[in-house]
């Protein structure tokens, strides 16, 4: 008896392990192997600073493409220009041609592949379960969070750069099968964006990016330098972490889509505060930063959750989700630029990874009351 064909959301959350897998194992650590490359701490934040920034100039592009042919073939492109960008990685041992060129594609691949994805996303969930759904999606990146790392920190210790990026290039591309046979959303190419819950969604996103500077690229670099810039461990760190997650988001879900969202911002952007105060006293003790670690990561999905759900929200009220999403992630970059950019002129100026990382509690307590008011100007659910 014949299968029956994969729904949207399992082809969704199939994709997401895949390219959970591709960032777990890949994607963070290229700020560490650049400074295995010889790159300052400041000078490999500043480069991934570089990539995000990019996405800002080419961000336009994305319009006209996903009219002519769909956001999800979108989606598919730029899987594609990304997988590229990892396979040039193990290339580059310099400032100079190769980084410039690896640091266009990459920008290039990740503003295809996210705005694509957060226009995609809301497409394929449901009002009422949005929460639900976006938790399992960021429980199912969790899981994989937890082997990834450590095959990638054991390959790239082991293996080498060229043997590591291949398999990342190669797991990248096979995140696209599960998409194949999905929905590919059409857009109008007259919609246009209410300006008011665009500039509001801008503004949420851009804190949410300089707190993801602050305790993601910024945190990392600080424990791959706490654990003697050794790979493997670095890794193994990960994995631990990945643990943690696996479960942080789906209560925030059922709370969102039980009528709770304000229990959600307590949970979630409290824990948030404590697990980026931590890390702020856990440098040079590896084992405290290993700890510190896992508290993060059991806070990502969380946070995720309860950001992500209403913003999703807001996309499906307007008249164009891939409209909304070019017009607010540029808040992202901005502020994950920043944060990056900040703490490199801090190291470059003498300070340790302490203060830059601190730096992220501000925007923890703008999104909390920026959504808080959001949730308190929504209907009761029957």
């Amino acid at each position: 008896m014949p299968r029956p064909p994969l729904s949207p959301l399992h082809r969704l959350y199939l994709h997401s392990a895949l390219q959970s897998f591709v960032e777990a194992g890949g994607g963070i650590f290229i700020a560490g192997f650049l400074v295995s490359r010889g790159f300052s701490f400041p000078a490999a934040l500043a480069s991934f600073a570089l990539i995000v920034l990019s996405r800002l100039a080419l961000r336009g592009v994305i319009l006209p493409l996903a009219v002519r042919v769909g956001v999800r073939n979108v989606l598919l492109i730029g899987i594609a220009v990304r997988a590229v960008s990892f396979a040039l990685l193990p290339l580059v041992h310099e400032v100079g041609p190769l980084l410039a060129l690896f640091l266009a594609v990459s920008g290039l691949g990740s503003v295809l592949y996210w705005t694509a994805w957060h226009g995609f996303l809301p497409a394929l969930t449901d009002t009422g379960r949005g929460g639900q759904q976006i938790s399992m999606q960021q429980a199912t990146s969790a899981l994989v969070g937890i082997a990834a790392p450590a095959l990638g920190g054991l390959l790239l210790a082991h293996g080498g750069p060229g043997a590591a990026f291949a398999v990342i290039t190669a797991l990248q591309l096979a995140s696209a099968l599960p998409l194949l046979g999905a929905p590919n959303p059409a857009i109008d190419p007259a919609a246009a964006l209410e300006p008011g819950v665009a500039a509001y969604a801008r503004r949420l996103y851009f804190n949410e990016g300089f707190h993801s500077g602050c305790a993601v690229v910024i945190w990392n670099l600080a424990l791959f330098a706490s654990l003697g810039e050794h790979f493997d461990q670095f890794g193994a760190a990960m994995a631990a972490a990945g643990v943690a997650a696996a479960a942080g988001g789906l209560l925030v879900g059922r709370l969102i889509d039980g009528g709770r969202p304000s229990h959600s911002l307590v949970i979630a952007y409290g824990a948030a505060a404590l697990a980026l105060a931590v890390k702020g006293t856990a440098l040079g003790h590896p084992l405290l930063a290993v700890a510190a670690t896992a508290l993060g990561a059991l806070v990502v999905p969380m946070t995720s959750t309860a950001m992500l759900a209403p913003l999703y929200a807001m996309a499906r009220q307007g008249p164009c989700v891939l409209r909304f999403s070019m017009a607010t992630e540029g808040g992202w970059d901005l502020g994950c630029s920043a944060a990056c950019l900040t703490a490199a002129a801090l190291l470059a100026g003498g300070a340790d990874f302490r203060l830059p990382i601190l730096l992220g509690l501000a925007p923890i307590g703008a999104m909390a009351w920026m959504l808080g008011r959001w949730y308190a100007r929504q209907p009761s659910p029957a």
